[in-house]
């Protein structure tokens, strides 16, 4: 379970006409608790008209800077994104968990790096290029940033000071798919065939100590694809997603058992949990049968609602946020498991 605690807003921040950045008022007693590193992000916590609505956004903030800032872009339909951007105001309080989260970046003296990125995919970039920068006086970072035009892009000021202030160290080339730019390559979308094109004349000669990837599953998957293509080391290579699409459906399976019993392992005890195929999903058994199981997207993405299986059978439909070694050792995305056997057991603590 996630531990959620009350903490006050300090400022809230217009960066783009679609999107804020939200500074949190954090007590010097909290500080430890919310010590974070490059990537990480933070469940957010709100009820809003009644309804208990669970998000992640990542540190856009470095961890040496001792602020505590995330930046949330409003989507069609998205219930807190839209109250972030048009109702909440400094003094206000919401509810955050400690960070979380794989996607983290550590420096190497002198390193080199690359970061790819689409829309709001660079929030936890940005706390990883202030980190790089700032670690030595030779890192390097070298970032292609994807938006629809100018007007709308995250953190532009912030990145051309950057610029300014690191020149020869970092660089940020951006593409856009509705606004003309002079030069043709970087009209459009950020996809394989462009990396492919940039590895082959810059990337290869960089000597990367590691590709950090963040945006919609399109990119992400041909950018990674090209890469290893051409023939970058799998573990130089990391990403995460923001958005999934409609992908993130569970399928049906014929065989699965309509009720199964879900014993759940959670804070230390054992509860048993009634399964029924309308629940869809583990999760949404356990959280129907009033337990507090830790989630956010409910997609398959964040991982934030990842248990271990030890004993019985699951099918797991969509993953994007465990690795192939979590998966060996048993674990699943709850959000997108349902019981294949008659008795399943389920730990939230492992």
């Amino acid at each position: 379970m996630s531990k959620f605690y009350k903490i006050p807003v300090a400022s809230v921040e217009k960066l783009t006409p679609d999107s804020v950045a939200i500074t949190f008022d954090l007590a010097d007693k909290l500080k430890s608790i919310f010590a974070f590193k490059p990537g990480q992000h933070v469940i957010v916590r709100k009820n809003i008209g009644g309804e208990d609505i669970r998000r992640t956004y990542s540190f856009c903030s470095a961890p040496h800077e001792n602020v505590f800032r995330i930046a949330v872009r409003q989507i069609d339909d998205g219930t807190f994104s839209t109250y972030a951007n048009t109702v909440l105001k400094a003094g206000d309080v919401l509810e955050i968990s400690p960070p979380i989260g794989a996607f983290t970046f550590s420096a190497k003296p002198a390193g080199t790096y690359v970061g790819i990125a689409a829309g709001s995919g660079i929030t936890p970039l940005m706390s990883m290029i202030r980190t790089a920068l700032t670690s030595d006086d030779e890192s390097k970072f070298f970032l292609y940033y994807g938006n629809r035009d100018a007007k709308h892009t995250m953190f532009r000021a912030e990145l051309a000071a950057l610029k300014n202030l690191y020149m020869g160290r970092f660089s940020a080339q951006m593409f856009m798919t509705r606004q003309a730019v002079d030069i043709p390559f970087f009209n459009g979308r950020i996809d394989g065939e462009k990396i492919s094109h940039l590895h082959a004349h810059v990337f290869s000669a960089l000597n990367v100590n590691g590709y950090y990837l963040c945006g919609p599953k399109s990119m992400v998957d041909g950018a990674k694809d090209s890469l290893l293509t051409a023939g970058e080391p799998e573990a130089n290579i990391h990403s995460e997603l923001f958005f999934v699409g409609d992908e993130s459906a569970r399928r049906k399976i014929a065989s699965a058992p309509a009720r199964a019993k879900v014993n759940v392992i959670m804070d230390g005890r054992k509860v048993e949990v009634d399964y029924r195929d309308e629940h869809g999903s583990i999760l949404e058994a356990v959280l129907g049968a009033g337990l507090d199981a830790s989630f956010s997207c409910k997609g398959g993405v964040c991982a934030t609602c990842r248990a271990k299986v030890t004993d019985g059978d699951v099918d797991m439909a969509i993953n994007y946020g465990l690795e192939p070694e979590e998966i060996a050792d048993g674990y699943v995305l709850s959000c997108q498991s349902i019981p294949l056997s008659k008795t399943v057991t389920i730990n939230f603590d492992a």
